[in-house]
């Protein structure tokens, strides 16, 4: 599964423009680095709006049946699923981030691992947006099978839209995603403060130790 990640660029609005995005003052005077998005959180989708683009501002996860909050949905079964079949439908989007975080490990001692591009540049994550728990607007990240990268510490990873088929996966063209042409990732053991939903600054990317580096793969 997916359940935080990363978005720690400073000024949301330089990455609106790049993917041909409008976005409100309102997000933007808002926005602040995330070091540890987990769910619940306010954070941003980017939707097809107005024959255009826009970055809206809404929660990690969908409001589902008995209150539950949904934050993934399986790319391979979410067109038929009940819980998601409308958004697969009417409702795609992507999720800015620059990275996400898996664990291994026991309990207490799960040691997180960041999953980013070498450059720690930009990342779009798809996924489906609708009502949220409390309001407002919610969004799921779609997931896939994990490639070489994140299969040894899990074996789902989420889905990444390259900028070539965002148009088609927002319009909701069938078969644009998943696709072979995705940014190549790197895995980078980091502070196990991200453990914990309450830390979210940059410590949360420090490296961690050298000994759990070597154990990473």
């Amino acid at each position: 599964m997916c359940g935080r990640f990363t978005l720690t660029t400073e000024d949301v609005a330089v990455l609106a423009r790049a993917w041909g995005a409008e976005v409100d003052d309102a997000v933007r005077a808002a926005w602040r680095p995330r070091f540890n998005v987990a769910p619940g959180d306010a954070h941003l989708v980017l939707r097809a709006a107005d024959g255009g683009r826009r970055l809206a501002r809404a929660s990690f996860g969908l409001a589902g049946a008995g209150g539950k909050l949904l934050l993934n949905a399986r790319i391979e079964t979410a067109a038929g699923t009940p819980s998601f079949r409308e958004a697969w439908r009417l409702r795609r989007g992507a999720v800015p981030a620059d990275g996400f975080f898996e664990w291994d490990g026991p309990g207490a001692a799960r040691r997180p691992t960041w999953f980013h591009r070498p450059d720690r540049g930009p990342l779009l994550l798809a996924a489906l947006w609708g009502g949220s728990p409390g309001g407002g607007i919610g969004f799921a990240i779609l997931t896939t099978e994990a490639d070489a990268i994140v299969r040894p510490v899990h074996d789902r990873m989420p889905v990444i839209v390259p900028s070539g088929r965002l148009d088609a996966w927002l319009a909701g063209a069938p078969g644009a995603l998943p696709c072979p042409d995705v940014p190549a990732l790197v895995a980078t053991r980091v502070s196990q403060r991200v453990n914990s939903v309450a830390n979210d600054d940059a410590a949360c990317l420090a490296p961690a130790p050298p000994d759990a580096q070597r154990t990473l793969l």
